[in-house]
């Protein structure tokens, strides 16, 4: 939890215009968020006349970041930032697979289909099958129709069919990193106890985390070549 002033906000509140200059973001945009429900009302103090607190710059700033960084549209974000405090690992999930998705019925769209005849999807079921047994040493096991898994499988099959299938050891990389972060999210998440404080942790973690994993990978390519 944000100490109380930490944010720079202090005594009777801000006016909108006041929280438009701290947070960074318009005050049509503002009024917007208000609209739709994915920032909460102010304090009335008078006839038209409405004071903002931290947690108005907290959840604007969380926005921004969900949008600008993140990348997911309005439309997603309040659909899980302005719904209840309940919010699941998979409904953010199928959030960003809803925005994130390629266009399976676009006509240049490449991406391997399990069900298609021919070697497309033979490859994609192998490498579904393999996905279980990378995880299965490790006792680990996954419902066959889960939608994360035939995901990597199709990611997995587009790199064979691109002629850079990865070998055991990158694949089983993937797989323990995904794993560690995905724990270490958790356990995160669970530190704000069950609110909607956790609510936000846990989104803005998902969406954010993959962008950060995005440039770690990177540094750690920059780091081996400065170092080699």
């Amino acid at each position: 939890m944000v100490p109380d002033g930490a944010m720079g906000v202090t005594g009777d509140g801000l006016r909108i215009a006041g929280l438009s200059r701290l947070a960074q973001v318009s005050i049509p945009t503002i009024k917007f968020y208000l609209r739709s429900g994915l920032l909460h009302p102010g304090r009335r103090t008078g006839p038209n006349q409405m004071r903002y607190d931290e947690s108005h710059v907290r959840r604007l700033r969380v926005v921004r970041a969900l949008v600008d960084r993140g990348g997911l549209p309005v439309a997603a974000v309040a659909e899980l930032v302005g719904g209840s405090v309940d919010v699941r690992v998979p409904d953010v999930l199928t959030a960003i697979s809803r925005t994130s998705a390629p266009d399976s019925t676009a006509p240049d769209s490449t991406a391997p289909d399990s069900t298609a005849p021919g070697p497309v999807g033979e490859v994609r079921a192998k490498w579904r099958d393999r996905v279980d047994e990378v995880l299965a040493k490790d006792g680990r096991k996954v419902a066959g129709d889960n939608a994360a898994a035939a995901e990597l499988a199709g990611v997995l099959a587009s790199l064979e069919l691109a002629g850079h299938a990865p070998d055991d050891a990158l694949l089983e990389a993937y797989l323990r990193a995904g794993a560690a972060v995905a724990a270490a999210e958790a356990d995160q998440a669970r530190g704000a106890g069950a609110t909607r404080e956790c609510a936000e942790r846990l989104l803005v973690s998902i969406v954010l985390g993959t962008v950060a994993l995005t440039a770690a990978r990177r540094l750690g390519h920059d780091l081996a070549d400065e170092n080699g």
